[in-house]
Parts: C-alpha cells; sequence; structure tokens
C-alpha cells in the first residue's frame, strides 16, 4: 500500500484508477461489469491503494480506510464462498450425463485392466512353458554331446589300448635275439 505521506513514500506514484485524482479521491469499491456489483479486488488494486492524508493531524481518511476495508472484506468473503463451493464440488460424486460418462469410462478401464491381466498371465505362462523346453532342450543336447564325446573317446581308448595289448603279446618278430640284462648279478645264468 502507498501513502502520500512524506515519511512513508516508498519510490514513484504510479497512476491508478482508484488513486486521488485533483485532490478527490475515487470512491471504493470499484463496480463490476454487472450493475450493483462490485469488482473483486486484484493484489496490485491491494499494492497501490493511496489514502488521503489528513492535514492538521496524523492519518488517514478514517472514510476511505473503512470503505476499502470493507471492498477487502466483501473480496475475501467471495473468494472463501467460491473455494468452499469448489472444494464441495470436487468432493460430491460426479452427477447426470458427467457422471455416467465417469462411471462408464470406469467400467471400460476395469474392463481393460482384467484383459490387460489375462493377458499378461496367458504370456508369463507361456513364455514359463518355452523357458522350460529351451532348458530342456539344451539339457538334452549336452546329455547328447557329451555321449557322443564319451563315446568318441572310448572308441579311442579301446583302440590305443588294444594296440599295446597286441603289441605287448605278439611273438618278437624274426631275427631278434632275446634280450638278457647281465647286469643283475641275481639272474640265473
Amino acid at each position: 500500500m502507498h501513502v502520500t505521506h512524506e515519511e512513508h513514500d516508498h519510490g514513484p506514484h504510479l497512476p491508478h484508477s482508484h488513486a486521488s485524482v485533483g485532490g478527490a479521491p475515487v470512491p471504493l469499491p470499484v463496480q463490476g461489469n454487472v450493475p450493483g456489483q462490485f469488482a473483486l479486488l486484484t493484489a496490485p488494486m491491494v499494492h497501490h491503494q493511496v489514502f488521503t492524508v489528513v492535514h492538521l493531524r496524523s492519518g488517514y481518511d478514517l472514510a476511505e480506510v473503512d470503505t476499502f476495508l470493507a471492498h477487502v472484506e466483501t473480496t475475501l468473503g467471495l473468494l472463501w464462498q467460491d473455494n468452499t463451493r469448489l472444494r464441495e464440488r470436487l468432493s460430491a460424486p460426479p452427477t447426470g450425463v458427467e457422471g455416467e460418462t465417469i462411471a462408464a469410462a470406469q467400467r471400460e478401464a476395469l474392463r481393460i485392466l482384467a484383459a490387460a491381466h489375462e493377458d499378461a498371465e496367458r504370456l508369463r505362462g507361456e513364455a514359463a512353458a518355452a523357458a522350460d523346453a529351451l532348458a530342456q532342450a539344451a539339457r538334452q543336447a549336452i546329455v547328447e554331446r557329451l555321449d557322443s564325446v564319451i563315446t568318441d573317446h572310448g572308441r579311442q581308448l579301446h583302440h590305443t589300448l588294444r594296440a599295446l595289448l597286441d603289441d605287448l603279446t605278439a611273438p618278437p618278430p624274426e631275427g631278434t635275439a632275446a634280450v638278457h640284462t647281465h647286469d643283475d648279478p641275481a639272474a640265473p645264468e
């Protein structure tokens, strides 16, 4: 709130519709768009409100201040009423076509949600079955590969052992003398 008193001057005065014009204050409150209705106060209106400083005594014109405060009271009262009405409207269940539309939308949303849950459960089951089948196929492939490796190594080992056994059991080739060890003193001559 700006005042014209020299001790409280807060800078340049901005022109406003409800300030003093030529020494005569514009009456408060300001008329609204509808006859008999007052315009609600705005923050700039409150900020720029100027009261006439009464000369010969300190203070402001009490009638101006009282009129302004009445306007503030009216504005705040209307705003509180609007707030209360809007809060009640938000908390009340919708009615009429709006309520039916919302109820239909809620039913449709629940139907879609149920279908989504069913699809998700079905897909989960299919994925689990596919994962089990893949795991079983992988286990089977590993077993078959191990069997193949064991069989191959078994054959190779069998062939190697057979060859060694054949070498050990075969008579020495002709023309080769038996090897005697003469180094062993305990060996019979």
